[in-house]
């Protein structure tokens, strides 16, 4: 009876370990080819540009955050079940200052929802902070912005949060809660 209970316990404790083979995978990377136009995993079109080089430190960091956030446990590897694939391809900071720039700040990026070898959806972040006067109708992102010049980290920011939020259900259905 002990054997059978030291072998459950032992079970379960290996099953808790962070990085266990049922969390959510978490891998990110960059594009190296600056010459291309559609992505090499899901075939939507791309805008390349320059890559910071701190870009995957920030984006990986800020995705897990805001997967732990949602009560989602991950680990920074593929994994054998699903995992997040977010595919960089421009992560270029803005010239200038808060209130005045030269060049604005643009991020591009797709999360690519793995399970298995499959991908079951993407979401798709492209966007270079515009101007008001370019684009009244972004009045309001404009004031939640603070009425200002973002960074490139502000902008991923926010991009990595609509992705959490585009992917959430497809996440939390099988993805084992944190702290569980």
């Amino acid at each position: 009876m002990r054997l059978k209970f030291g072998f459950l316990a032992l079970f379960l404790l290996l099953a808790s370990l962070p990085g266990s083979a049922t969390d959510l995978g978490l891998y990110v990377e960059r594009l190296n080819d600056p010459n291309v136009i559609l992505c090499p995993y899901c075939g939507r079109p791309i805008v390349a540009g320059k890559i910071h080089e701190n870009a995957e430190g920030l984006i990986a960091t800020e995705m897990g955050g805001s997967l732990n956030e949602k009560g989602i446990a991950y680990t920074r590897e593929k994994g054998q079940g699903k995992y997040l694939h977010v595919f960089i391809y421009r992560f270029q900071e803005r010239e200038g200052g808060n209130f005045s720039v030269v060049r604005p700040a643009s991020v591009g990026f797709h999360v690519h929802l793995y399970e298995g070898d499959k991908i079951v959806d993407t979401f798709v972040f492209d966007e270079t902070q515009q101007p008001l006067s370019d684009n009244i109708f972004r009045f309001f992102t404009f004031l939640r912005r603070g009425a200002k010049w973002i960074t490139a980290g502000d902008l991923a920011r926010e991009g990595i949060h609509k992705a959490i939020d585009a992917l959430g259900n497809d996440l939390e259905e099988e993805a084992p809660q944190a702290g569980r």
